[in-house]
């Protein structure tokens, strides 16, 4: 099965529609969205909004001693409100957490993966999903719509000879793909809505707003700034000439205001911050962000808590360290941390 979500609210049932962005940081607005449109229930004290961090690194996982602490798996988090279970990006990290799913009392049977693009960084973890190999598991999986491939293909493929000794055919679940066209607003059960962004990364990507009445999360991984150089599907060769076109500036700046808008008022931000500014001169074409550049986001933004993500695999737990301390002392309206494997977040919690 396979649908597409277009440039507004779709139906969890499929179909197309497209609406304009709606003004969403008017509280008016959102209650009508949150709870006329797509039924989301009024706040319910036992219900919470649970985030897990599994896999922190970015580009390649990374196993040494002094990178430890922040953790060496690939990109992959975990949203749990109520019973609706959510899973964010695919890398190394999804391992720990198939097995930590499957070894709860009641494993979930219903199981949302949100991609925010198909680099191996992050969907490498994807065939080692325990949960794919039970029968009873259902799993949704949404990213990016593309015109090269379907969504499901390009899984396929990854999982295909001579790469993976391993077939669509091998996996017991019953897989259901949805192809997001660029911006949209989804719902997934009756207490999550879902709202997306393009982002500036290579060969394009997604940035995912999972909010409730019970907390806000923005995931944002992979991500240049909005200036410089503009990606879209093809490979951009630096020549050190930066975008001047009106096109292009005029793209970039419509993208950093969906992204801020993305971001606005979250609980808590995963934002890109593989670089220094030092190393983002030199690998702009990379389609990442460093650290002050994450910062200036979640302070427009509004953010309460930003959390350093995507970790460089050169980066050691002192060098994170001392980036988030001295980014600490750069903010007084943002907390600043760096994510790290085993971490958890909810309102009940405060970090």
């Amino acid at each position: 099965m396979q649908r597409a979500l277009g440039g507004g609210f779709a139906p969890p049932l499929g179909g197309h529609f497209r609406f304009t962005w709606p003004v969403w940081k008017m509280k008016a607005e959102l209650a009508f969205i949150l709870y006329t449109v797509v039924g989301v229930r009024a706040a319910d004290k036992t219900i919470t909004m649970e985030v897990s961090i599994w896999g922190t690194r970015g580009s390649y996982p990374v196993a040494r001693a002094e990178m430890l602490r922040y953790g060496g798996n690939t990109t992959c988090a975990a949203v749990r409100v109520g019973d609706t279970h959510i899973v964010l990006d695919a890398g190394t990290g999804l391992r720990g957490l198939g097995d930590a799913l499957l070894n709860q009392p009641d494993p979930p049977r219903h199981i949302l993966l949100l991609i925010t693009h198909t680099h191996w960084d992050h969907i490498i973890g994807f065939p080692f999903f325990t949960p794919l190999f039970e029968p009873h598991t259902r799993l949704e999986i949404y990213g990016l719509q593309r015109t090269q491939a379907s969504l499901r293909t390009t899984i396929a493929n990854a999982l295909s000879d001579p790469l993976l000794p391993l077939g669509f055919e091998d996996l017991r679940a019953d897989l259901h793909f949805h192809e997001i066209n660029g911006d949209g607003t989804f719902a997934l059960g009756q207490d999550v809505l879902v709202r997306t962004a393009q982002v500036n990364h290579p060969y394009r990507a997604l940035g995912y707003r999972i909010e409730s009445a019970h907390g806000v999360l923005c995931f944002i991984p992979d991500t240049g700034p909005f200036h410089t150089v503009l990606f879209g599907d093809e490979r951009v060769a630096w020549n050190g000439t930066p975008a001047n076109s009106s096109a292009d500036l005029q793209a970039l700046d419509q993208m950093r205001n969906d992204v801020v808008r993305l971001a606005a008022d979250a609980d808590w931000l995963i934002y890109d911050a593989q670089f220094t500014d030092e190393q983002y001169l030199r690998f702009p074409h990379w389609g990442h962000s460093s650290y002050s550049q994450a910062l200036e986001i979640a302070e427009e933004a509004s953010v309460r808590n930003l959390l350093f993500f995507h970790h460089d695999p050169h980066r050691t737990d002192a060098d994170l360290d001392r980036e988030v301390a001295v980014h600490q002392g750069r903010t007084t309206s943002v907390r600043v941390h760096g994510a790290y494997e085993g971490m958890r977040l909810s309102r009940e919690r405060p970090l």
